[in-house]
């Protein structure tokens, strides 16, 4: 899946006129021998070593803190590995790019459902991101404070808040959808309990604080609670 997102993603940037590709990818612990493998495949693409437990949102900013420590770019942008892009995608992200506003890729299913990219009210997913540098200087990159979820939409939200502007880029790329939480039915106690603490499960870390840093401890409590309660009694 990652060696066909490179393929699809470095045959793109062959095809743009003016612009060079530096790919920056995070290997959070794989054990399928994914890092070794697009080392041989990809010699351009530099792999950075995880242990395991940085997820999205760690993962995501530590390959953009290597990327930044590493050179002066235009722009950035993110891309997950499981997105096979269209032979067009750059060149249609690029071509909108004003220099001061984030461009947003809507990824789709085999059906061609729509399933990832710019949601109502500004809000997106970070599976396709185009980020010029201007705006990196404007409001700096994604809260590395998140474990997986809510990163993508706090970093959205920031950008309200800053006045910067998000412009969608269109279809670019296929992914498969996946489900957002794991279900509760049939799990036991102790099980939904664990889902509690469970960055790709119903992280109540993470959910707190998106909601604090964006609309206060008051808001974060209720969330949460909520949220814990919903955990703890389960899905009937």
């Amino acid at each position: 899946m990652t060696l066909l997102c490179l393929k699809c993603l470095l045959a793109n940037a062959e095809r743009l006129t003016g612009w060079t590709c530096q790919v920056f990818l995070v290997d959070d612990g794989s054990s399928d021998g994914t890092g070794s493998r697009v080392r041989a495949a990809f010699r351009q693409v530099k792999v950075i070593e995880g242990d395991g437990n940085l997820f999205w949102a760690k993962g995501m900013e530590l390959a953009w803190k290597t990327a930044v420590a590493e050179g002066d770019w235009d722009a950035y942008l993110w891309l997950n590995d499981d997105t096979v892009l269209y032979d067009d995608a750059l060149a249609k992200l690029f071509s909108l790019d004003d220099g001061c506003s984030i461009i947003v890729g809507d990824l789709q299913d085999s059906a061609g459902k729509i399933v990832y990219g710019l949601r109502e009210g500004g809000l997106f997913t970070g599976n396709c991101v185009f980020v010029p540098q201007a705006v990196y200087g404007r409001i700096g990159m994604l809260c590395g404070g998140f474990a997986h979820a809510w990163a993508d939409s706090d970093y959205a939200l920031l950008a309200q808040r800053k006045g910067v502007n998000v412009i969608a880029g269109g279809v670019v790329g296929t992914v498969e959808g996946h489900p957002n939480r794991p279900s509760l039915k049939g799990l036991s106690f102790k099980e939904r309990l664990r889902m509690l603490r469970d960055p790709k499960g119903w992280h109540v870390h993470d959910l707190w604080l998106y909601r604090r840093r964006n609309w206060g401890i008051m808001a974060a409590m209720v969330s949460c609670v909520h949220l814990v309660l919903h955990v703890m009694w389960g899905e009937r």
